[in-house]
């Protein structure tokens, strides 16, 4: 009965994300050094307390923020196919946006489908971006005073795009071998 409750992926996606930190610190710092314009040390501080808030609250929070939405869309949307009769869960093009809308918290994995896994965590790198540079730039900015604001903001959002396109791409490739591994 259990295993009909599916996979809150906050347990997937958050593990991860803590795993990869020392990586991104280490890019990001080298990244950001470069452009802008300050020692290593001075980056590396700055960018260490960044992230670690970023995977520690971003994370869940992104995550969060996922779950509601996927909550005040499919509950309604469940209601009303049950009120009206309808059967647009079994449609293909619905499959496809409820895993979308669903990759905070999956459906039950069956069969061949453990592909859906790693898809849904590259998919919550998305939200998980945009919540880290707004935490990143916040605590960056406090980290670098003497730094312009804007040119803070541009270092860390162009160093977490390089990190979070580095994790997206390694997750598609988990999601690939998953799905060949586990083809029909």
């Amino acid at each position: 009965m259990l295993a009909d409750v599916g996979i809150p992926m906050i347990f997937v996606q958050w593990p991860l994300m803590l795993g990869a930190l020392a990586p991104i610190i280490l890019v990001e710092a080298l990244l950001i050094r470069r452009w802008v314009q300050l020692s290593y040390r001075d980056a590396f501080i700055g960018v260490t307390k960044a992230n670690l808030l970023s995977a520690l609250a971003g994370v869940p929070l992104a995550w969060l923020a996922m779950f509601v939405l996927e909550l005040a869309i499919m509950i309604p949307l469940g209601i009303a196919a049950d009120r009206w009769h309808w059967n647009i869960f079994d449609s293909p093009v619905f499959q496809v946006v409820g895993i979308v809308i669903g990759m905070a918290w999956l459906g039950p994995v069956e069969g061949s489908g453990y592909w859906l896994v790693p898809l849904a965590a590259a998919l919550l790198l998305i939200p998980s971006f945009y919540v880290s540079i707004w935490l990143e730039s916040k605590i960056c900015r406090r980290a670098w005073p003497d730094i312009e604001s804007t040119t803070v903001r541009r270092g860390v959002f162009r160093a977490n795009l390089a990190s979070y396109a580095m994790l997206f791409i390694l997750a598609c490739g988990w999601a690939g071998f998953e799905f060949y591994i586990h083809r029909p």
